[in-house]
């Protein structure tokens, strides 16, 4: 069980990059290196983060937003995936939960101005210099909406260092509830929000379902692709890990039904969206404009997750390739014609088959 088959994924929304992508990449990762250098381990350590090409996610994901908005949004990302990266690693933030409460409530302190601004804590002056950037562009009612949508991803950090300490994985819906919260939901929609110029606070109840299937899209595919760097960290907080060891599904198997999930979700967001532009808001250019950011945010995110060798190994250069076999093993994969090992992937020992997620809840 070290391949499997990755199918062709719906890809129905539009893709596009930054006209400035390159030097906004270029700039984000001279900020990566001059405000967060020092929580790297070794140079080699920080240079292996940025070869993953995260700083391309903000260009990506609002190809739209001008220059400085854009640049803003990619150091946000780039700022969030360190975090991740550290909560991911047992030698790191990962090792011990009470440990990481302690830095992410060093966080909350500096963004909340009441910390002492030690310029020892990296995490924080880093956050607190993004924030003076960021807050200006923000609403009063969005300036209350990122603070709780930065603690609700804290909140799902240690969640998840939580259960991969004691080797738990969740049922379907908890992992998906956990990761709404890991994934950064709340600060996606707010970042998207920011770079269109438009202020969705009280506009839940009109968004809902396009939020729900937005979401629960991207975490899916998310899981998928990135199922062979989790795999290899014993992940215990991913839907690919949580349909295989809760659910009973071989590897080939689990990779079909997510594919199916991510259709399913895709097809109701763009329902949705369409709902809400038929409808009796569909003259407000607020809405229109975010729903925009939310198809490139969809379409955008995807294409990053193929390309960046942070999930296919440090040396992968994507293609442009988004089906074939892949190795869960491999040091550095790349999505191949043929398989190169057994392809038996449904094999699972003393694992009772068992119903599969529902695709209708919310």
């Amino acid at each position: 069980m070290t391949e499997f088959f990755l199918p062709e994924l719906p890809r129905l929304l539009p893709v596009a990059y930054h006209p400035k992508a390159a030097q906004i990449e270029f700039r984000s990762n001279g900020w990566v290196r001059s405000r967060l250098g020092d929580c790297f381990p070794s140079e080699e350590d920080l240079l292996s983060f940025l070869r993953q090409r995260n700083g391309l996610y903000g260009p990506l994901t609002v190809p739209y937003a001008d220059e400085q908005r854009a640049l803003d949004v990619a150091d946000w990302y780039q700022y969030v995936t360190v975090i991740d990266s550290f909560v991911s690693d047992r030698s790191a933030l990962g090792a011990d939960e009470a440990g990481a409460r302690d830095v992410f409530a060093g966080i909350m302190d500096d963004f909340h101005g009441d910390g002492g601004g030690s310029e020892d804590f990296s995490y924080g002056m880093a956050g607190k210099e993004l924030w003076r950037r960021i807050s200006p562009g923000l609403s009063p009612g969005q300036i209350r909406r990122f603070s709780g949508a930065l603690e609700a991803f804290l909140r799902g950090c240690v969640t998840e260092i939580r259960f991969k300490l004691t080797e738990r994985v969740p049922d379907y819906e908890t992992c998906m509830t956990v990761r709404l919260d890991s994934f950064g939901c709340d600060f996606i929609r707010l970042m998207t929000e920011y770079a269109a110029g438009v202020d969705m606070t009280g506009c839940d109840r009109l968004l809902a379902d396009v939020h729900t299937h937005c979401m629960r899209q991207m975490i899916i595919v998310n899981d998928l692709l990135s199922w062979r760097k989790e795999h290899a960290q014993g992940d215990k907080m991913t839907v690919a890990r949580v349909l295989i060891e809760r659910e009973g599904l071989g590897l080939q198997s689990c990779v079909d039904r997510l594919r199916e999930l991510v259709e399913h979700h895709e097809k109701a967001y763009i329902a949705a969206r369409d709902q809400v532009l038929d409808g009796p808001h569909a003259t407000r250019a607020d809405i229109r404009a975010y729903l925009n950011g939310l198809d490139h945010l969809i379409g955008g995110s995807a294409e990053f997750e193929y390309l960046t060798p942070r999930y296919f190994g440090d040396g992968y250069v994507w293609d442009g390739s988004t089906s074939g076999w892949i190795s869960l093993t491999a040091p550095v994969t790349r999505f191949r014609a043929r398989p190169s090992a057994d392809t038996n992937t449904d094999a699972q020992s003393g694992s009772p088959q068992a119903a599969t997620p529902s695709m209708t809840r919310s």
